[in-house]
């Protein structure tokens, strides 16, 4: 399916990091104009010439949402398909020596999803259009942007 999107973003001014002394510089952030929320999705794929149900596909989307959980869970990675690989990743807290590291020190548990060659960065971006969302762009600061952005 080769459907070209509209990428929205906002631009804003940062500084950076290692440099706090060199001048601020413009940066674009993508950011969402809402969320689409689990129910409209599966009205949007049965509305798009399917054979199937609201019903149908919203029963196996949720089967597949309870079996990923449970696969990447068990430490497994899952492909889906051209959509990319799931899997399970860890944050923790160091120690001086392996001995001392105990489950305490762990401090998130997150979901690693990595692109595959069809939604690779590159053909991401040969799929959309850009759209600067300017209403919030002027006057906004860095901070003031990424709480607007849908985190990015």
């Amino acid at each position: 399916m080769a459907t070209i999107g509209t990428l929205k973003y906002r631009l804003y001014q940062a500084s950076n990091p290692m440099n706090p002394r060199a001048d601020r510089k413009w940066y674009a952030r993508a950011v969402q104009d809402r969320t689409v929320g689990f129910e409209d999705f599966v009205t949007h794929m049965a509305e798009h010439n399917s054979p199937y149900s609201r019903g149908v596909i919203h029963g196996v989307l949720m089967d597949m949402l309870d079996c990923l959980q449970e696969l990447v869970l068990d430490g497994k990675s899952v492909r889906m398909g051209e959509l990319g690989l799931f899997s399970v990743g860890i944050t923790s807290e160091g120690a001086e020596m392996e001995d001392q590291w105990n489950v305490s020190m762990l401090t998130g548990v997150h979901l690693n999803v990595r692109n595959t060659k069809a939604w690779s960065n590159a053909e991401l971006r040969k799929k959309c259009r850009l759209s600067e969302l300017t209403a919030y762009t002027k006057g906004t600061t860095e901070n003031d942007a990424s709480e607007n952005s849908g985190g990015l």
